[in-house]
């Protein structure tokens, strides 16, 4: 467990840096222009970001479900990719991958 104090030291010093990080950028934003190709580079971010998040969910997770060996994070993530493409609903996709976790784990 870790101690209460550095605990909360912690999370104050990553809240001075996140601050510090877009407060700069807030403030430079005014002072920098950015071209048009650049604006368009920053629409792709959340797409880079999304693996970034997913892949070590699935990938580096200690499943223990027996008949996927494991792997049932892998299996769902091919089935909501699937709906994903046939339903274009984020929505769907969503739920679908939560309800298909949680029936492949817990039986």
């Amino acid at each position: 467990m870790i101690p209460q104090g550095y605990y909360w030291v912690n999370v104050l010093l990553l809240a001075i840096g996140t601050l510090a990080i877009r407060g700069s950028i807030i403030a430079l934003s005014a002072k920098v222009k950015i071209s048009d190709r650049l604006k368009e580079l920053f629409t792709f971010i959340p797409a880079a970001i999304l693996p970034a998040f997913v892949a070590p969910a699935v990938f580096f997770h200690k499943g223990a479900v027996d008949w996927v060996f494991g792997k049932e994070r892998a299996v769902v993530l091919v089935l909501a990719t699937i709906l994903c493409v046939v339903t274009r609903s984020t929505l769907a996709t969503i739920v679908f991958g939560l309800v298909a976790l949680y029936l492949f784990t817990s039986f």
